[in-house]
């Protein structure tokens, strides 16, 4: 190292090669030709994808202006697109920035995979009448995937989080490479002897060549005569494989995955708790209405026995007035006197002869008097 050398900093740099690139005219406004690989439309409207061949590949971006006039591209096309070299300095690399896009056909890998989604949804793997019901509440679980990536994180965490219950078995596979489909065939056949309920089978995202372990028809046959549900979860929402189509439900990510294959016990509580207090109010309803039933049933007895007792009242009234009326001394205060003899009441003169002890009886006091013959007083 010359010590009168001058020392760069890292975007002192960057700067420096950013105007070189920028500057060269022949990487302006150039026309470039490849296989669309790792596209993601972002939700601000941008476009990120990779333009690859056989021996190299380049990182573009499309911004949204230039995005929302040019076609909608797919991974494995073959497209030409016309930008402007430049470097993205916070990470230090060099980038297409597309401005135009034309297609011109469909790349080697994607003219594969067509053909075998032709194949087997002829022979009917991907219908949905061969798909099998995910359990609600499984007790194991197996997952599919390589032990050391971001993708067996995100669902351990998330199965914990939502679920945290019952056996989760990572069944390791390799996921990327040349033993991926033999180790992801050997890992399908595994998974019915743990005991699971369902498979989730799972990759963070990548590229075409990324993915394609999961496009091989081995897999997609290994995937259908799995006897144990399996729930695909392979790169990003954008990414489909035929793992996908044969699997027994097709989740957009790895976390998906883990999200279809358990319920969130958080929101059961909620629901439960919801339905308690549905329950609690329905009861409450429920008892209230029969108070107000009891209510109005008290009403109308305690009406029809006021009712029972007026009436009784009346009738004793009636009663007693007619008792009044053959009341004794009620008959002596208008006049009347009540006749004795020997204590007992005479209805009839017959029982008296002249000679007998009568009493007489009127309203303020009692005569007592001897009977005599009427024809005896009588004057000639």
């Amino acid at each position: 190292m010359k010590e009168d050398s001058p020392v760069f900093s890292v975007q002192a740099l960057t700067l420096y090669l950013k105007e070189l690139i920028e500057g060269d005219t022949t990487l302006q406004h150039v026309n470039v030709g490849g296989e669309v690989s790792n596209l993601t439309y972002h939700g601000s409207g941008h476009v990120y994808f990779t333009l690859k061949d056989s021996e190299a590949q380049l990182t573009c971006v499309m911004f949204r202006s230039y995005a929302l006039l040019s076609p909608r591209i797919a991974a494995g096309e073959r497209i030409v697109v016309v930008g402007d070299m430049s470097i993205y300095a916070p990470r230090g690399n060099y980038q297409l920035m597309v401005r135009q896009i034309r297609k011109e056909g469909l790349g080697d890998l994607y003219q594969r995979f067509l053909a075998l989604k032709d194949k087997l949804q002829r022979e009917g793997l991907f219908d949905e009448t061969r798909k099998r019901a995910i359990p609600q509440f499984p007790q194991t679980i197996a997952v599919i995937t390589s032990p050391t990536g971001a993708a067996v994180r995100d669902i351990l965490q998330t199965l914990q989080r939502r679920y945290g219950r019952g056996r989760v078995i990572v069944i390791p596979a390799v996921v990327q490479g040349e033993q991926g489909p033999s180790s992801l065939i050997q890992a399908l056949a595994a998974a019915p002897g743990t005991g699971a309920e369902v498979v989730i089978l799972a990759r963070g995202g990548g590229s075409i060549e990324d993915l394609w372990n999961f496009n091989e028809e081995s897999v997609a046959r290994a995937i259908a005569a799995c006897p144990v549900p399996v729930i695909s979860g392979i790169g990003h929402e954008t990414d489909f494989t035929i793992a996908d189509f044969v699997a027994d439900f097709r989740a957009s990510t790895p976390t998906a995955a883990a999200e279809r294959a358990t319920p969130d016990i958080e929101a059961i509580r909620a629901t439960l708790n919801e339905w308690e207090k549905q329950m609690q109010r329905g009861l409450q309803y429920f008892i209230d209405f029969k108070r107000q039933v009891l209510d109005d049933y008290a009403y109308r007895l305690e009406q029809a026995l006021r009712e029972r007792l007026r009436d009784s009242r009346r009738k004793l009234d009636v009663l007693d007035a007619q008792l009044r009326g053959q009341d004794i001394r009620s008959l002596l205060q208008q006049g009347y006197t009540l006749t004795l003899k020997e204590g007992i009441i005479q209805r009839s003169h017959s029982g008296i002869v002249p000679g007998d002890r009568i009493e007489t009886i009127f309203a303020d006091g009692r005569i007592a008097s001897v009977t005599e013959d009427p024809a005896e007083n009588q004057t000639p």
